[in-house]
């Protein structure tokens, strides 16, 4: 599994992790935005993408890629270091996004990006499409029942996401595949917990 808690920088890999509508717990939760109120890309500032976000205690920590601890908390100045004075951090859930009612951090049918393994390399995998190196969950398939790439068919197509101990987990619904990235979206049903082992479930066959 894959979080990225800054929008355009690097994530963590939680072991286990919550998942609800607005998709896994802190995942795209904060973002900076710079003097003008625009969001702050990779795009525009390729040294985000240098660096790693994770959450501690309900907080953003943030260091740069290959350094060993040393992360820092917003207070500590890096936004403006990172990308120009009057940069600033958006936390989503403070601004109210994502509660009950509100608009999620993610667009509407996208809370979750699965991908399988090997979808990159499938013969059929759309060209000019993302590697798929920002999914939240990768999916390893049984190739005795499917091959990599064939997760873009189930849209439509509800899956559990069962524990090892075979205890019921999150449910979704797939929606669509993205436009530049392989993989498909989903939208979460029943909230849960979701964690490394997992076995995905394929319903309404």
């Amino acid at each position: 599994m894959r979080r990225f808690p800054l929008r355009s920088a690097g994530g963590d890999l939680p072991a286990s992790v919550s998942l609800d509508a607005a998709g896994l717990a802190h995942d795209r939760r904060w973002q900076l935005l710079d003097a003008a109120g625009e969001p702050v890309r990779a795009r525009d500032v390729p040294e985000l993408a240098a660096w790693v976000a994770s959450v501690d205690d309900d907080a953003l920590r943030v260091r740069p890629a290959g350094a060993a601890g040393g992360a820092a908390a917003p207070g500590d100045g890096w936004p403006v270091r990172l990308a120009g004075p009057g940069t600033r951090l958006h936390d989503a859930r403070a601004a109210g996004v994502g509660a009950a009612g509100a608009p999620g951090p993610h667009r509407e049918g996208a809370a979750v990006h699965l991908v399988a393994a090997g979808a990159a390399e499938a013969p059929d995998a759309p060209a000019g499409c993302d590697p798929g190196e920002r999914a939240n969950v990768v999916v390893e398939l049984d190739p005795a029942l499917a091959q990599p790439g064939e997760e873009r068919t189930w849209v439509g197509r509800r899956l559990r996401l069962q524990r090892a101990d075979a205890a019921p987990g999150p449910l979704l619904r797939v929606t669509r595949t993205p436009k530049r990235c392989l993989g498909v979206y989903a939208d979460v049903v029943e909230p849960g917990v979701v964690g490394v082992g997992d076995v995905v479930v394929l319903l309404d066959t």
